[in-house]
C-alpha cells in the first residue's frame, strides 16, 4: 500500500506531538518544584510587601501600599538600620572573594592544561570540595580554625588565637580570612567551566602570537583571555549572585560571641521571617526589604553584565591573521630550503 504525502505529513504531526508530550513529562517534575517553590512564594511575598501581614492574626491584615518600602529606607527605623547595616560586610566581603573567585581557579586551569604530571587526579581534587555541603564545609573549617588548643590550626603551632572571635570591623578579620579561604576551597565549578575553555582556544592562535616574539605572558593576555572571556563572564556572574547572597558562610562558622550577629542581608531576612510570633505582625516589612534586595543583586548583576558584554577586545591575533601568518611562514621555510640546496 503506497503512502501519501498526506499520510507522511500526519505522521510527522503525530511523531512531534509525541516528541513534545515527551519533553514535557521530563520537565514536569523541575517546573512544578519551581512553581511551588519559587513563583508562588515571590508572588505571595510581592503581595505581603504592601500589607500590614501576620499569619498567626488574619483578621489583623491589611493594606498598607507602600509604607513597608519607606519603612526600609527610613533612617530613623532601627529595624532598617541593622538591614543597611549588614550591606556593608556582605559588600567588603563580595569585593575581595569575588576576584579570588576567578583568579584562583584560572590559574589551576591554566597550569592542569599544561598536562603535568598526575593532572587528571589533581582535577579531581579540586572539583571534590564542590560536592559538599555548606554544613559539611563549616564543620572542617570549625574545626580546623577552633579557638581553643583543640583547633588543627592552633594545636600545630602551640597557638590558642580566637580564629572565629571579633565582632564587625572590630577584630572580626582572622573570622571572614577562614571564611574566604572556605568560599575559595569550593572554587571547583568555576574550575571546570574555565579549563574547559582553556581548551578551545585555538592553538593557531598562540602559534602566531609565538611566531611574532610573543612570550607566555603575551600569549595569555592578547590570546588566551579574549578567547576565554565568555566563561570569565559566566564564572564572574554566578560568583558576584552567590557572594551577593552570602549566608552559609557566616552562619556556620563563628564562636559563641558572635554567631546571633546578622552580618549579611540574607542573615537578617532569614532570622526575622524564622523568629516566629515575636516578629510575625514584621513579615510585611521584611518582604519588602527582600524585594529592595533582589533588586539590588539585579542592578549590580546586571552592571557586571553590562560590563562583561561590551565589545570583545580587537586583537590582531584572530584566525584569519593565524592562517596568513602560517602560511606565510612556511613559503618562506620552503624558500630557505630551496637556496640552501641550490
Amino acid at each position: 500500500m503506497q503512502v501519501t504525502a498526506i499520510d507522511k505529513k500526519a505522521q510527522q504531526k503525530r511523531a512531534k506531538r509525541k516528541e513534545q508530550l515527551l519533553a514535557f513529562v521530563l520537565i514536569s517534575p523541575y517546573f512544578i518544584i519551581f512553581v511551588l517553590f519559587t513563583v508562588i512564594p515571590f508572588v505571595m511575598g510581592f503581595v505581603f510587601s504592601f500589607m500590614q501581614y501576620n499569619p498567626y492574626m488574619p483578621e489583623q491584615n491589611e493594606f498598607i501600599g507602600l509604607d513597608n518600602f519607606i519603612e526600609v529606607f527610613d533612617p530613623s527605623d532601627p529595624i532598617s538600620q541593622r538591614f543597611w547595616g549588614s550591606f556593608s560586610t556582605m559588600l567588603a566581603f563580595c569585593a575581595v572573594n569575588t576576584p579570588l573567585a576567578i583568579l584562583v581557579p584560572l590559574g589551576l586551569a591554566y597550569l592542569l592544561n599544561m598536562h603535568p604530571p598526575g593532572f587528571k587526579i589533581f582535577r579531581a581534587i579540586i572539583y571534590l570540595p564542590c560536592v559538599i555541603s555548606v554544613t559539611i564545609n563549616g564543620i572542617i573549617f570549625g574545626n580546623m580554625f577552633a579557638g581553643s588548643s583543640s583547633g588543627l590550626i592552633n594545636a600545630w603551632f602551640g597557638t590558642e588565637i580566637k580564629w572565629l572571635s571579633g565582632l564587625p570591623w572590630e577584630n572580626d578579620f582572622l573570622r571572614w580570612f577562614v571564611i574566604l579561604l572556605a568560599n575559595v576551597w569550593t572554587c571547583g565549578g568555576n574550575f571546570v567551566i574555565l579549563a574547559a575553555a582553556l581548551r578551545d582556544v585555538p592553538k593557531s592562535l598562540n602559534e602566531a602570537c609565538e611566531m611574532d616574539g610573543g612570550n607566555r605572558w603575551t600569549r595569555f593576555l592578547y590570546v588566551t583571555l579574549p578567547s576565554i572571556k565568555p566563561a570569565v563572564s559566566i564564572c564572574l556572574f554566578n560568583s558576584l549572585i552567590a557572594n551577593l547572597n552570602l549566608y552559609g558562610g557566616p552562619y556556620v562558622l563563628n564562636e559563641i560571641d558572635n554567631e546571633s550577629l546578622l552580618v549579611t542581608p540574607m542573615m537578617f531576612i532569614q532570622n526575622f521571617l524564622m523568629g516566629g510570633v515575636a516578629y510575625a505582625r514584621q513579615t510585611g516589612y521584611l518582604c519588602a526589604a527582600a524585594i529592595v534586595f533582589g533588586a539590588i543583586v539585579i542592578i549590580l548583576s546586571s552592571i557586571e553584565r553590562k560590563a562583561m558584554d561590551g565589545r570583545k577586545k580587537r586583537t590582531k591575533y584572530t584566525e584569519e591573521y593565524a592562517v596568513a601568518r602560517g602560511n606565510s611562514y612556511m613559503i618562506a621555510k620552503e624558500e630557505k630550503d630551496d637556496a640552501k640546496e641550490a
